[in-house]
């Protein structure tokens, strides 16, 4: 209850679903807000081990249910946990995936602008560059390491880290644990909401005019053959192109896999699964055309290289 202002939420009790889909964070988000008048609706919050036949990733294509339970009016938005309870996404009210990225984002405001915390920011290379121009607004440090929350969580235990999240939900804040907590940041998320008495798809229009727009989509290859990562990219490296819907690549990185940097912020990022035995594409852009334009690009680099 320290990291968590539930004064400010029961001020301005909220009405929302939650979506633990069947894992390890059922119950934690209603039974913390109890007493605060807010309207919880929970869904897949049984015991399942087989986590009813679905991948319990808290990504758009799985969260069917949400959006049902969100569009029946059963909430005015929607929180969702994974399988481990350790990564966070949510629903807006108009039933659209409120990913990550713009979740880290809204997160790195509140937490300066309205906490009045301060610290360095550690995210991973495939998440979003919103963080990176918050980060220079606000004046913190910025770092960024290769996918996997081990690596933040380094920075986390070294550093006065304020806010440590990576693509995939796994998100953390100064003054808890350096692991992502769906749960955590669900309720963070509950909190901003009350204090600003908006809508979460107007808070994230608002963040996009801030300091967007920022589209991103990630596309997996499936692999037949392992893929050498040094080879893969030392070839992307060499053969980077000049440019990538009609803006300059600026900038390469082989942090984890290749990273190429344009001009306008848009990049694309191409890498192997630490996992599974896929490559994975990831492009963030400004328009939804540079997003297929990026996205276009590094599968057919990726299949040569495959």
């Amino acid at each position: 209850r320290k990291l968590i202002n539930t004064d400010i939420i029961a001020e301005n009790p909220q009405r929302f679903v939650v979506d633990a889909m069947y894992g390890s964070g059922r119950g934690t988000i209603k039974s913390f807000l109890q007493g605060t008048g807010c309207e919880i609706y929970e869904i897949r919050n049984e015991m399942n081990p087989g986590f009813g036949g679905v991948h319990p990733e808290p990504i758009a294509k799985y969260l069917g249910p949400l959006s049902s339970a969100v569009s029946s009016g059963f909430g005015n938005f929607g929180v969702v946990t994974d399988g481990d309870a350790d990564r966070i996404g949510a629903m807006d009210e108009r039933g659209n995936f409120v990913d990550p990225h713009k979740i880290m984002a809204l997160s790195l405001k509140y937490l300066v602008e309205k906490k009045k915390m301060s610290g360095a920011v550690v995210r991973t290379v495939s998440t979003t560059r919103m963080i990176d121009r918050l980060a220079k607004r606000y004046g913190l440090k910025l770092y960024e390491t290769p996918v996997g929350f081990n690596h933040i969580a380094d920075y986390m235990m070294q550093e006065d880290v304020l806010i440590g999240g990576e693509e995939s939900g796994g998100i953390s804040f100064k003054g808890h644990i350096p692991e992502g907590d769906g749960p955590v940041m669900g309720l963070l998320l509950v909190e901003m909401l009350a204090e600003s008495g908006k809508s979460l798809g107007e808070m994230v229009d608002d963040l996009l005019k801030d300091v967007g727009p920022a589209l991103y989509e990630r596309a997996d290859l499936r692999l037949s053959r392992p893929v050498a990562k040094a080879e893969m990219v030392e070839f992307l490296t060499k053969q980077a192109p000049k440019e990538i819907g009609g803006e300059a690549v600026n900038e390469i990185s082989q942090r984890d896999g290749v990273k190429y940097i344009m001009a306008d912020d848009s990049w694309l990022l191409i890498r192997p699964s630490g996992t599974e035995p896929v490559l994975r594409v990831y492009a963030e852009g400004r328009t939804q055309e540079m997003v297929k334009d990026l996205l276009g690009y590094g599968k057919t680099v990726a299949e040569s290289v495959v």
